[in-house]
């Protein structure tokens, strides 16, 4: 049995199906509120509700599981904390996994991951690396840049009521963005290649401009126009919004820190490791997620 943690969100929507279509039994763990559990009594998929602040639900979580891959996340969830769940919360699950015995665990981090890094994302996602580094199970730790998909989501919500597409700041700086396929494929690889224990990995799908994403966007719909919000009421934002909406206080933050250009980085060491994993590029997530201009 593998254990999927946030199971209905945009990363375990991917990723269980991929493992039962592999033949493994999948447990998914979520609170189903933000998504429903899908409909999986037939395919070997069993949903268990639960939240990873509470130790018996992890416990429960884990029992019987010969691994677990950590895919939750509280960065992008309006209401949620990442210091709950991508610190506490992944903390608390992997203490649960190896005192029942379950033999591996796979971490789903980000690019910049450290104690000391410059937004408190990153501090929460090296604080829950360095709990399965120490937990004595076989581990990997998957590092991740913006999901794209995510990004062109959050891009185009604007496009269909005002006709624009929204960049946060100049969008000039380059950012490493990674495809949910893509992360996925990388995670289901690790529940049985030995190339991926016990080791940190950069995974990444293509680097680009926000504005390059823009432009894609506008030249696949045929219309509309750039909506930017300023690095000045990024750097303003980041720090009013935080006694009523810490959401678009990280989001803002986060923007900062891609302003930096940091959020670029070298993924083709890594995709030269594993060639037979397909790489995701803009150009396939637009066409899964934005409708092309008909006539």
């Amino acid at each position: 049995m593998i254990l999927v943690v946030g199971g209905t969100g945009r990363l375990g929507r991917a990723l269980v199906p991929m493992l039962a279509g592999a033949g493994h039994q999948v447990r998914i763990m979520a609170r189903g509120d933000s998504q429903p559990f899908p409909d999986t009594a037939s395919d070997g998929v069993e949903p268990l509700r639960g939240d990873l602040v509470s130790e018996a639900d992890c416990r429960k979580a884990v029992a019987g599981c010969t691994a677990a891959v950590f895919a939750a996340s509280g960065f992008g969830i309006k209401g949620s904390d990442p210091r709950a769940v991508d610190r506490d919360g992944a903390i608390r699950l992997v203490r649960a996994a190896a005192e029942a015995g379950v033999e591996q665990v796979i971490m789903m981090s980000m690019h910049g991951a450290a104690p000391d890094g410059p937004i408190d994302f990153l501090c929460c996602k090296a604080a829950a690396e360095e709990s399965v580094g120490t937990s004595g199970m076989a581990w990997t730790v998957i590092r991740i840049g913006p999901l794209l998909e995510q990004r062109l989501e959050l891009m185009t919500a604007p496009l269909e009521p005002k006709g624009k597409v929204l960049v946060f700041g100049s969008g000039t700086a380059s950012v490493t963005y990674t495809s949910v396929r893509d992360a996925a494929a990388l995670a289901l690889r690790a529940i049985t290649d030995p190339a991926l224990r016990n080791r940190v990995i950069e995974w990444g799908s293509q680097t680009l401009t926000a504005n390059e994403v823009a432009q894609a966007v506008l030249a696949r719909v045929g219309h509309g126009a750039v909506q930017r919000i300023p690095p000045a009421a990024e750097r303003l934002l980041s720090v009013v919004a935080r006694p009523f909406s810490p959401f678009l206080a990280r989001v803002s933050q986060a923007g900062i820190w891609e302003e930096s250009g940091a959020v670029a980085f070298e993924w083709a060491p890594a995709r030269a490791e594993f060639p037979d994993i397909p790489v995701t590029g803009l150009s396939q997530a637009l066409g899964t997620l934005v409708p092309k201009e008909s006539g």
